[in-house]
């Protein structure tokens, strides 16, 4: 993958491993943030100059769809695409309100969003000489933990989609990366960081995603999520009981 001269939109790109992967990349590249946060939006531009921002909540479809358009009207030589954006929402899968709430936040952010700009953009990208798609999933795809049950389903999904994106795209001009990430120092784990597994940073998370695209591995499992492919392969109840311990 060539990481020079791209015009890039990276999802979620205000802070975390977006932001990380954005300041990393901006130097080289034209590089479009978005995010829900105008403030943080803001911050993120306040440190690094260079970015483009837009507010929108890749969850509204309406918020989606304008999104799409400034990206046609302004940036019409995008030729990536990182879907960043993600979270979930912490419940007892056995608790039906909590459950339902959850359900459907955490599929229309981990899945339904990142999978529809993906499937809007891809004709435009298509057309570009040379162009990528980047998914950010997790290594909770393998083992799932239960508090996030639907996070973890989500991503799976996302992670199942790339897989048949990358095989319906093969031989053509667009390249399709999935980033598994290990567990992440971020927002997202604040105050709820497991004591037996060790995070790493949103920088050093972006580091590792970058120098395996520019390998041109497909699907990366940086840190402890290579471990947890083969846990899950070898000793599944073993590996579950360590992401639920």
């Amino acid at each position: 993958m060539n990481l020079r001269g791209n015009t890039i939109l990276v999802t979620g790109g205000s802070e975390g491993v977006g932001f990380a992967l954005a300041r990393a990349l901006v130097d080289h590249n034209r590089v479009i943030v978005c995010g829900r946060s105008e403030e943080k939006l803001r911050r993120a531009q306040s440190e690094v100059p260079e970015l483009h921002t837009r507010v929108c909540d890749i969850t509204d479809a309406n918020q989606r769809g304008e999104l799409l358009s400034a990206i046609e009207h302004d940036f019409p030589e995008l030729n990536i695409l990182i879907n960043n954006a993600g979270g979930g929402h912490p419940v007892d899968p056995l608790d039906p309100a909590a459950a339902e709430i959850a359900l459907h936040a955490d599929m229309a952010l981990n899945f339904t969003a990142p999978a529809e700009l993906a499937t809007r953009l891809l004709p435009r990208l298509r057309a570009r000489p040379r162009a990528a798609i980047v998914n950010i999933t997790t290594g909770l795809v393998y083992l799932p933990k239960a508090e996030l049950a639907f996070y973890c389903a989500a991503k799976a999904a996302l992670h199942s989609y790339s897989r048949s994106l990358r095989w319906a795209l093969r031989g053509a001009s667009v390249e399709v990366y999935e980033v598994l990430l290990p567990l992440v120092d971020t927002n997202f784990h604040r105050g709820r960081l497991p004591q037996n597994i060790p995070a790493i940073s949103a920088e050093r998370a972006a580091r590792l995603a970058l120098k395996g695209m520019l390998r041109g591995a497909p699907e990366l499992r940086p840190g402890k999520s290579a471990l947890a492919r083969w846990l899950d392969f070898l000793a599944p109840r073993r590996g579950l009981a360590a992401v639920n311990g």
